[in-house]
C-alpha cells in the first residue's frame, strides 16, 4: 500500500479530456467561421454548442445545442487483467439536443408567412451537430491525442435518435440523438501519484468546467506544494 489517497479512475480523466477535446475543436471552428465572415448569430445558431460533463437532467431550450458526455458501461475482459491494471472496454455516450424555432417573415402586404418551420431548423441543426461530433471524435487520432495516449482504441458503434418533436409546442421543436463510442484504455489498480495526474491535466490544458471535483482538489493541493 502507499501513503497516497485513492485517486479517481482513469475513465474520469478520459471523460474530462474528451470534453476538453470537443471544446477545443469547437472553438477552432468558431474562429474559422469568424474569419470567413459569419455573424455572431450565425455562429451561435450553426456552429456553437455547450458541453456538459456531469449534467444528466433534460436541458432547457435556452441551453441548446448541448452535448452530455458520460460513460454508461465498462467491461473488463478476463484475459486482459493482472494485479497492476485491468484493460477497460468502455461505452462513451454523447447525448445531444438541439432546438429549432419557426422563422417568419411578412410579404409586401404585411401578411405573415413561414420562412422555415421549427422542425426544419431543428432537423438541420441536429444533422450538422451529428457531423461536428462525428468528425471531431473520428478524425485521424483525435481521441488518442486528446487524451495524451490514455485511450488506445476508439470505435464508433452507433448513432440513434432519442427524442421526437414536442407536439405541445408549435414554436420550438426539440430533437435529440446520441453516439455510442467504444473506448479502450488501461485502468490501473495501483494508486496513481497526484503529480502524474497534475502533469496530465496541464499537458492537455483541461479547463476548470471540465475537471472532476476530486481531481480539482488534487490539482489545487499540488499547486500549494
Amino acid at each position: 500500500m502507499t501513503n497516497e489517497i485513492i485517486q479517481p479512475m482513469a475513465m474520469t480523466i478520459v471523460r474530462d479530456a474528451i470534453c476538453q477535446l470537443l471544446a477545443s475543436e469547437r472553438d477552432k471552428q468558431i474562429k474559422i467561421a469568424q474569419a470567413q465572415g459569419m455573424s455572431d448569430d450565425e455562429i451561435a445558431n450553426l456552429i456553437d454548442f455547450v458541453i456538459y460533463p456531469k449534467r444528466l437532467t433534460f436541458p432547457d431550450v435556452s441551453g441548446m445545442p448541448c452535448v452530455f458526455v458520460y460513460f454508461n458501461q465498462v467491461d473488463f475482459p478476463a484475459d486482459q487483467q493482472d494485479i497492476y491494471e485491468n484493460y477497460a472496454i468502455a461505452n462513451l455516450q454523447l447525448e445531444f439536443y438541439v432546438a429549432g424555432k419557426t422563422e417568419t417573415g411578412r410579404d409586401s402586404k404585411g401578411n405573415k408567412y413561414i420562412i422555415k418551420t421549427d422542425e426544419e431548423n431543428a432537423e438541420d441543426r441536429l444533422s450538422y451537430l451529428s457531423a461536428q461530433l462525428y468528425k471531431i471524435l473520428n478524425c485521424e487520432r483525435n481521441v488518442s491525442k486528446g487524451t495524451d495516449g490514455l485511450v488506445t482504441h476508439s470505435i464508433v458503434r452507433k448513432w440513434e435518435r432519442i427524442k421526437s418533436p414536442e407536439d405541445e409546442n408549435s414554436a420550438v421543436c426539440v430533437l435529440g440523438a446520441a453516439y455510442t463510442l467504444e473506448l479502450g484504455f488501461s485502468e490501473p489498480t495501483s494508486y496513481l501519484e497526484a503529480a502524474k495526474i497534475k502533469e496530465l491535466y496541464m499537458t492537455l490544458d483541461i479547463q476548470d468546467q471540465y475537471i472532476d471535483p476530486f481531481v480539482r482538489i488534487i490539482l489545487d493541493k499540488n499547486k500549494q506544494n
